[in-house]
């Protein structure tokens, strides 16, 4: 494993973690992280990462600009920033590998993969794990009065885990002009694995459920007593996900 930094839009960077196989690699796997959250996952992506490389695969888990490591203010933060970062991370892979690409986001991660799957036509499948599709109805759920506020134009100031943190009225603005389906619908004709926890409470499991409806050949795994975080059921999750990869893949 290494550290590196991947040049993305307006001469600025974001900081990503490279897992390399021992062969010469034969797809690449890129990890998208969620709200608040970083590329290690907690640290999860270590052992994950070693169970992909066993596969054959490249792994890159990197930070979004004003996340983790890369430089920025997470007050800054929007959708279409994300899915630019992305843009930006896929094409470095791509040109500096030349490895198809399988893109796994996790929580709004997910929602990140589907809004940049029309502008990253080099992917051969998707992974989304717990991810928000409905956003507004996600987003009213989370941030509860803060939600109007943020439609009248105010900044907010929040509270989690992690601390404090602002949000911008831009980033709901965003949100808004975000058509969900449209980019779903790019991401048909490709395998899609859908991992959503019954007990998830901040992301409603009919995300998940809309998600499979709207895309018929989609993989849709509801697990039982698995939260948001799968706390406790992580490698249930990453189960899941590998036996996928080898029933679509078959690299091993």
């Amino acid at each position: 494993m290494e550290k590196i930094s991947i040049p993305v839009n307006d001469a600025q960077y974001v900081m990503a973690l490279l897992f390399t196989p021992e062969a010469e690699p034969r797809g690449a796997v890129v990890v998208c992280h969620g709200f608040r959250g970083a590329k290690e996952n907690s640290g999860h992506i270590y052992s994950f990462a070693a169970r992909l490389t066993q596969r054959g695969f490249l792994v890159v888990a990197f930070d979004f600009r004003g996340s983790g490591e890369s430089p920025g203010q997470f007050c800054d933060l929007t959708l279409t920033g994300q899915a630019g970062d992305l843009e930006q991370v896929c094409s470095y892979i791509d040109r500096c590998y030349k490895l198809p690409q399988l893109l796994l986001g996790r929580s709004f991660g997910g929602s990140t993969v589907i809004a940049a799957a029309p502008h990253i036509t080099g992917a051969i499948g998707y992974i989304l794990w717990s991810a928000p599709f409905d956003l507004s109805s996600c987003f009213r759920a989370l941030l509860g009065e803060d939600y109007q506020r943020l439609l009248t134009g105010e900044l907010v100031r929040l509270n989690d885990a992690a601390g404090s943190f602002n949000l911008k009225p831009d980033f709901l603005a965003d949100l808004n002009r975000q058509d969900m389906d449209r980019n779903l619908a790019a991401m048909a004709g490709k395998p899609l694995l859908v991992v959503h926890g019954k007990e998830d409470e901040t992301v409603a499991c009919f995300n998940a459920q809309q998600i499979a409806a709207l895309c018929p050949d989609a993989t849709l795994c509801l697990v039982e007593r698995a939260d948001h975080r799968f706390t406790g059921r992580v490698e249930v999750r990453e189960d899941i996900t590998l036996n996928w990869i080898d029933t679509h893949f078959g690299w091993r």
